[in-house]
């Protein structure tokens, strides 16, 4: 019964692992697998539904629907993927500097991630991109701010106990220096869970920046963003469903599908 059970867990990790792989290639290949510029107008081909020229319709300003998605999955995607890679980062590099060292430096650094985590994340993230200005850089800066401090109060509890434990103490007494300690011994025993974390964190910040973007603070208009679009979209809702279903089905779907990993990918290393 375990094996069948080790044999599905595998299977389904390897399945998600392809899935965000695909993903991953749509993004980058979106330039190539977009039939026609996103960005590109023609009102006489206003709302269209389907056809060949525009497989999925077009928007109000004559935009092809399907371009813009997949426009749309390379920022959203290729975003989300830079900013778990800053915040996981600075995060790690906060929460151990802060639970290894302690005194001072702790209280110090403890005292800030509170603050930060004092504040729910997506309104401060609005307001900090409300304050820079629209615009995609300004969105990564402000979910970079907002998200960093998660993973900090991670690293910094998970160092506290594994500074304790005896191999710590050994490498001390044999003269190791702390760099050493933590760049050998501590990160290593305690990046497990802070990946399990960012990985399951990747559809949050999808949906963050879904959000900022529909609120008019993230990506900026003509750029292709799947927010930006349901935004625009619901304007038309009534007559045009398709232009808030296919970027909100898009959004869903990827969101599904890194959240799956990161499920998985928990399972993986639980059981290793």
């Amino acid at each position: 019964m375990k094996k069948r059970l080790s044999a599905r867990s595998r299977y389904f990790f390897w399945l998600s692992a392809a899935l965000v792989g695909a993903l991953l290639a749509v993004a980058l290949l979106a330039p190539i697998l977009a039939p026609n510029s996103p960005s590109a107008t023609d009102l006489s081909n206003a709302l269209i539904r389907s056809s060949s020229q525009y497989p999925w319709g077009t928007d109000a300003l004559g935009r092809c629907l399907m371009s813009r998605v997949l426009y749309g999955a390379r920022i959203s995607i290729i975003s989300s993927l830079v900013i778990t890679l800053t915040v996981f980062s600075v995060g790690i590099l906060v929460g151990v500097t802060a639970g290894y060292y302690g005194g001072i430096i702790d209280i110090v650094l403890n005292k800030l991630i509170t603050i930060m985590q004092a504040f729910p994340k997506i309104i401060l993230a609005i307001a900090i991109a409300g304050l820079l200005g629209i615009g995609i850089g300004n969105m990564i800066f402000a979910l970079c701010l907002v998200e960093w401090a998660e993973y900090a109060r991670m690293a910094r509890s998970f160092t506290y106990s594994e500074k304790q434990r005896s191999y710590v103490k050994a490498a001390r007494v044999c003269g190791e220096s702390s760099l050493r300690i933590i760049l050998k011994r501590i990160i290593p025993n305690i990046a497990y869970p802070l990946i399990v974390n960012a990985s399951l964190g990747i559809a949050s910040v999808i949906m963050e920046i879904a959000a900022l973007s529909y609120l008019g603070v993230g990506v900026k208009e003509p750029m292709a963003e799947w927010g930006t679009m349901i935004n625009i979209g619901r304007n038309y809702l009534q007559t045009d469903t398709q232009l808030v279903f296919i970027p909100g089905l898009a959004l869903f779907i990827t969101a599904a599908i890194f959240n799956l990993f990161g499920e998985k990918l928990r399972d993986r290393l639980k059981n290793q």
